[in-house]
């Protein structure tokens, strides 16, 4: 095993009292005493969940805290908010627990179970349990938007609690589930009615999840007994609800701000509301006792998902120099060193995928023989400590670092490699397939076709910064050269065009596609409408052309250039938040596995395959 790709054993007992973690390999033994976050599978063998536990320094707690995430779209917006509020925490004194829901995120199950309603309170309940486990007797529930609403009613089944926080809930679940299925309709798509689940922005769900969702109205629950904090925004805070929720409850209340960037963001630009962040870990903090006791922690870092006929190991891993969380799903049919998948991230998504997708397809490559490793790169899910007012960054330098490193520490030499990602993760995986030669790329919706990039012509957030003078002037440049672009682009000789792109001046598909079939790497592109129309707006037909010349000639010569293709889907959106192009995605990134590694893979038909051209 390499060095710097290490693997906790499958089960390692911490406690206050231990003097390292046992590790695989030796040489980094954090202590307990000098506390930290540590991920871990928890809960039944057959169900597990995932989660990482925040320890105070010193390997002793003042009490435990339970952070139930919201659903869909809002539990990845929200995922680095969360991890700052479980920091402020644990620096308080207490033993923080963030966690996925069975069939959510890295948990065992499938989100579009029977009963996922009842399986998500369960796993609240369970959680409970777990830190409970650890030693620290008082425990406290925070929950956030469809968070809280599962929290309020998983709380009459985990015990005493010391504290409650509804932090921007949902009050009824009849509602939400009526303003995510019509926020989906208008801003996404409309489903077809061939597939009848239900799709929400950022999950897709059971048929009869409407009736479970139905039987939950926390403004009619009995008061808890313990202290709550009803948080909310402003302008929801006088409905009939939440002042039916705060009465019921007697609750203290607390006004948010900054709320829409944090939930509701415009692409990706989330924005942590730190200060509402501090103000709960303030009211928290002061609920609890100064009593401390010692945490005994169980760490899982390996578990098997599967029927009993052929399980998938997944195991948390430690990726390169800058120790970049990952997990890495095989299983006997895996080879060492064989065929290997490497899924990127996308903007401040973590490794999760477009609605879980990621997850999904690594379990059933796994299954049939091929490794599949899904990482976090700085500065997104578990890579890094999160800062107060930290704005992801969509390009930088360490990404790059990043993207190489994933495929340097895959665990297979390039050649056995596969790299694919969608939006930001499609020019990640694109760089890394450039630069190291992999055997083949998929990229999805890309939309950044840059090799070189210049500050103006590519800002490196999608957030847009306020730095003074400097960034003024960069942003007056950026818009000048799209002014420019536009009014040439149909009249300029493409021979200049590309000119221009060799000098990162505008965004010029042929130059990257042309560098991946350089190094003979089998390239598929995948594009949504929008996607296609930048395409074609910055002549990849064109580009493509020009290839397809190329490859004639470099066949002539006898010089390997493996083709690359193109397909536009005549429907679906960027994001693939779109269940019908979603799931004919999946369909044609595990055929391109099995093309590129020559494995059969059973890459099931779409229930409504979404029609496509060749560009």
């Amino acid at each position: 095993m390499n060095s710097q790709r290490t693997a906790l054993r499958n089960t390692d007992m911490i406690t206050a009292d231990s003097s390292a973690i046992e590790i695989e390999s030796t040489a980094n033994r954090p202590s307990i005493n000098q506390g930290g976050k540590y991920s871990t599978w928890f809960g039944p063998e057959d169900a597990r969940l995932f989660g990482t536990v925040h320890v105070p320094v010193g390997g002793r707690a003042r009490g435990s805290v339970v952070l139930c995430p919201p659903l869909g779209k809002e539990q990845v917006d929200s995922y680095r908010g969360l991890t700052l509020l479980a920091q402020k925490l644990c620096a308080r004194g207490l033993l923080v627990l963030r966690f996925d829901y069975l069939g959510a995120g890295d948990s065992f199950g499938a989100q579009d179970e029977a009963n996922i309603v009842g399986h998500w309170i369960g796993s609240i309940v369970t959680a409970v349990d777990f830190v409970r486990s650890c030693g620290p007797s008082d425990v406290a529930l925070v929950g956030l938007r469809a968070g809280a609403l599962l929290a309020s009613t998983a709380a009459s089944q985990c015990g005493p609690l010391t504290a409650a926080v509804l932090w921007d809930p949902v009050v009824r679940g009849r509602s939400y589930l009526h303003e995510q299925r019509a926020l989906y309709s208008v801003s996404v798509t409309t489903d077809s009615d061939a597939d009848p689940r239900v799709s929400i922005i950022g999950a897709v769900l059971h048929e009869g999840v409407a009736a479970e969702f139905a039987a939950l109205d926390i403004s009619k629950h009995a008061a808890l007994a313990c202290p709550v904090l009803v948080a909310t925004r402003q302008e929801r805070g006088d409905s009939k609800p939440v002042r039916s929720l705060v009465r019921n409850q007697n609750a203290e209340e607390h006004t948010l701000s900054d709320h829409d960037l944090f939930l509701e963001p415009s692409d990706f630009e989330v924005v942590l509301p730190s200060v509402d962040i501090a103000h709960l870990a303030s009211w928290i903090d002061d609920r609890f006792d100064h009593a401390r006791s010692a945490v005994t922690l169980q760490v899982v870092t390996e578990a098997e998902v599967g029927d009993g006929n052929l399980s998938v190991t997944e195991t948390m891993e430690s990726i390169g120099p800058d120790g970049l969380f990952g997990i890495r799903s095989s299983s006997p049919t895996c080879v060492p060193g064989g065929p290997t998948l490497v899924l990127y991230p996308t903007a401040n998504e973590h490794r999760v995928g477009p609605v879980r997708m990621w997850v999904e397809i690594s379990r059933e490559l796994a299954a049939q023989g091929v490794s599949v490793l899904r990482f976090d790169r700085r500065g997104t899910g578990e890579s890094g400590v999160v800062l107060d007012g930290e704005i992801t960054k969509l390009y930088s330098d360490e990404g790059n670092v990043d993207a190489l490193n994933a495929v340097r520490f895959a665990g297979s030499s390039p050649r056995n490699v596969m790299v694919s990602g969608m939006c930001s993760g499609s020019w990640y995986s694109s760089f890394a397939a450039r630069e190291l030669g992999v055997s083949s790329a998929v990229l999805l919706n890309t939309l950044d076709w840059t090799t070189r990039r210049l500050e103006f012509v590519k800002r490196s957030s999608m957030h847009n910064e306020k730095n003074g003078a400097i960034s003024t002037a960069l942003d007056r440049l950026h818009n000048f050269g799209v002014t420019v672009k536009n009014a040439l682009q149909t009249s300029l000789p493409y021979p200049v065009w590309l000119w221009l792109g060799t000098r990162g001046l505008i965004q010029v598909p042929e130059i990257s596609l042309s560098k991946l079939e350089a190094k003979s790497v089998r390239t598929t592109v995948l594009l949504s409408p929008t996607d296609t129309a930048w395409f074609v707006a910055n002549r990849g037909p064109e580009g493509m052309d020009r290839l397809r010349k190329t490859r004639a000639a470099a066949k002539r010569g006898a010089t390997d250039r493996r083709p690359t293709e193109v397909k536009s889907f005549v429907s679906g959106d960027h994001s693939l938040y779109g269940r019908d192009l979603r799931e004919t995605v999946r369909t044609e990134l595990l055929q391109a596995v099995s093309d590129a590694f020559g494995v059969k893979i059973d890459a099931h038909a779409p229930p409504v395959p979404v029609d496509w051209t060749s560009l």
